[in-house]
């Protein structure tokens, strides 16, 4: 074999693996991008369902708040009527009292 085919042998074999290799990394990199969206929707699947179970919690403590809440107003309202009839009442013994003294 005379050295000029060799080289052109060796220059097509060369030629023939390079394209090879490039075929396969564009299948590989064409089956990767194809499972890349099958991956992020699970991924994006999977985040949905944890913030859903969040939200939930979140609306059972607002719940659990507003009611504490409502109870709490109606303490407060209690109380206020109660420290309203007690000062009526102080308001009455004192003048009652003084009323006393001053027949003394």
């Amino acid at each position: 074999m005379a050295p000029g085919q060799r080289l052109r042998k060796l220059a097509l074999l060369g030629l023939v693996f390079a394209v090879v290799v490039a075929l396969a990394g564009l299948a590989l990199r064409y089956v990767v991008d194809s499972a890349a969206p099958a991956a992020r929707l699970a991924e994006l699947e999977h985040d949905n369902g944890q913030l859903r179970i969040e939200l939930d919690q979140y609306r059972v403590q607002l719940e659990m708040e507003r009611a504490t809440r409502g109870e709490l107003e109606r303490q407060v309202g209690e109380l206020n009527e109660q420290v309203s009839r007690l000062n009526h009442e102080l308001g009455f013994y004192t003048s009652h009292s003084d009323g006393a003294r001053r027949a003394r």
